[in-house]
């Protein structure tokens, strides 16, 4: 990324040295469960001139199509409009659990987007180096200033008076899931290999065993998560993309990448899906490449060694949650870079993530009791958490009382998936209808929920520890 000053429609705009992303850290010294929490933001005082975004999904429609053999028809639809009679949009990237990216807030004059079609552009830098950039245009501002998405799904905000020459051809190019995969695989070393699957490009260095185990975790998750939402009431969409996920080999090889997007973050992460990039970010937490005939382990054979190894739990709940984050901004439930509350966010990945270590294939079900989670809040119900965290994200920023935010989120979650269905899947409606980077105000969360649940957050917390108390201890 450069560094520098980033304006956009004409306001000069502050950006750290990192991007927006869900972490996981384990759930304490004990435990070896996968507990997500995003580390407090690394310092920084550089702008950007540049600054990378994974894509709007609300901009455009793909109407792709799968079929048996699991080969994508690559059709694209048309953007959706953006309405221009909109005074503004407002762009605001707030220092967030979810979104960890400092931008002021301003307000920006925008208009519709036409149809998909390859723009190429080349700007210039506050240094007058030219950079020629080729996508969609899904946003232009009124001063000329561009949200451009390329082919490998990344977004670049242009600052109008940067744009030295600009031309559009006919068709927008959709990349396959092999040439996407290709494309990403040259930001890493040679030694990287390439699995696509009906549904993902996975992009490792680990064993080929390693990684087919950890794709068919994915593909089941998958399948689990839009049949989830589907007896929920909701009809998601298929995402327009496959989805991306890089498997490093260790923990060297990865922190020493995920420093570039989190900053001093890696080395207390194990794994995190970043909403810029759009991908899942990992490493082998087994160390299977040194399994024995690693390149051709099939991957149930790979998966009964990894399982029986003693980070089984934390590896299967750290995939778990980051693909249900991905999922989620993938498949219509969330837009990326919306305002969606951390609690739900963080909640949903909680209630999925369960492994369950019984089963050759790591996990199989959804909702099941979260042990670490449960534990937790059991010990340290807080009174009056659940409307602060309705209502701010400050909860989950705060080191000291962040793992307890995630038990509530994860207990509030359950509760509400369980026993108020109907208005669960109205709530996520209302949260899935958020467009990306507008802003909501306490007040506003606030009033979300409790028109839709027809409650106050401190009304919830009694039947929330009735629900609680009625869960098995073992």
């Amino acid at each position: 990324m450069r560094h520098g000053s980033f304006r956009f429609a004409g306001a000069e705009i502050p950006f750290p040295n990192n991007g927006s992303y869900f972490g996981t850290i384990p759930v304490d010294p004990t435990s070896n469960q996968g507990q997500s929490r995003t580390p407090q933001p690394p310092h920084s005082s550089s702008l950007l001139r540049f600054q990378s975004f994974s894509r709007f999904p609300a901009t455009a429609c793909d109407h792709s199509r799968v079929n048996s053999a699991g080969n994508r028809s690559e059709h694209r639809g048309h953007s959706t409009a953006m309405d221009c009679t909109l005074p503004s949009l407002l762009w605001s990237l707030l220092w967030r659990t979810s979104f960890g990216v400092g931008l002021a807030l301003i307000s920006l004059p925008l208009c519709a987007a036409p149809p998909p079609s390859t723009t190429t552009v080349t700007v210039t830098d506050s240094t007058g180096a030219r950079q020629t950039l080729t996508g969609t245009v899904l946003v232009e501002a009124q001063d000329g200033s561009l949200l451009l998405e390329t082919a490998i799904q990344q977004l670049h905000l242009l600052a109008g008076d940067t744009i030295r020459d600009r031309h559009t051809d006919e068709q927008a190019e959709t990349l396959s899931p092999r040439a996407l995969g290709q494309q990403v695989l040259t930001e890493f070393p040679e030694r990287f290999s390439l699995l696509t699957t009906r549904h993902y490009v996975i992009c490792y260095d680990t064993s080929a065993g390693y990684a087919r185990w950890a794709a068919a975790l994915f593909e089941r998750l998958y399948s689990g998560f839009h049949a989830f939402w589907k007896q929920q009431g909701m009809d998601l969409t298929p995402p327009e993309h496959p989805l991306v996920v890089v498997i490093f080999s260790d923990r060297r090889a990865y922190t020493a990448s995920a420093a570039k997007e989190v900053g001093e973050a890696s080395h207390s992460i194990v794994g995190y899906y970043n909403q810029l990039s759009n991908r899942i970010t990992t490493f082998d937490l087994t160390g299977s490449d040194s399994l024995a005939n690693s390149a051709t382990a099939s991957a149930g054979r790979a998966g009964t060694e990894i399982l029986a190894s003693p980070e089984a739990a934390g590896l299967v709940a750290t995939l778990i949650h980051e693909a249900t984050h991905q999922l989620a901004f993938n498949a219509g439930l969330q837009q990326r870079l919306a305002p969606i509350p951390v609690w739900v966010s963080e909640g949903i990945a909680t209630y999925f993530e369960t492994p369950d270590l019984t089963s050759s294939r790591g996990w199989r079900s959804i909702g099941s009791i979260n042990r670490p989670r449960l534990d937790l809040i059991r010990r340290r119900f807080t009174p009056g958490l659940l409307t602060r965290m309705i209502t701010s994200d400050e909860p989950f920023r705060d080191p000291d009382e962040a793992l307890v935010a995630y038990a509530h989120a994860w207990a509030l979650v359950s509760m509400l998936a369980k026993t108020k269905r109907i208005a669960f899947a109205d709530y996520m409606r209302v949260l899935a209808a958020k467009r990306p980077l507008a802003s909501d105000t306490p007040a506003e969360r606030l009033a979300d929920f409790e028109t839709t649940f027809g409650k106050s957050p401190d009304a919830l917390e009694k039947p929330l520890i009735r629900y609680l108390s009625g869960l098995p201890v073992r």
